[in-house]
């Protein structure tokens, strides 16, 4: 596996639905909503000027947004994984 390091976040990518119900293909281009995935490693956070641990807040496992833009693409055995700062990462989406 793979372990970030200071404030970046690496996410692996969710599957998107690219068809609609009646078989028409839907382009990237056409998504109104940035991209989602689940997080499998944080940093420990960033340092502050005066030497304290700032956490990230965000925790493995977590659904994430993002904007695939603000990322780092890198593959390992086969899979895609993104990897963030982790000011870059737009919400957290919680189950209610």
């Amino acid at each position: 596996m793979i372990n970030a390091m200071e404030d970046k976040v690496i996410v692996q990518v969710t599957q998107v639905e690219e068809k609609t119900e009646s078989g028409l293909y839907i382009p990237d281009s056409a998504t109104a909503m940035p991209d989602q995935g689940v997080v499998v490693s944080v940093g420990p956070g960033r340092y502050a000027m005066d030497g304290t641990l700032m956490p990230t807040g965000i925790n493995v496992g977590d659904v994430v947004l993002f904007n695939r833009r603000a990322a780092q693409k890198i593959e390992i055995e086969d899979e895609e994984y993104l990897v963030f700062l982790s000011e870059h990462i737009l919400a957290i989406v919680k189950d209610n």
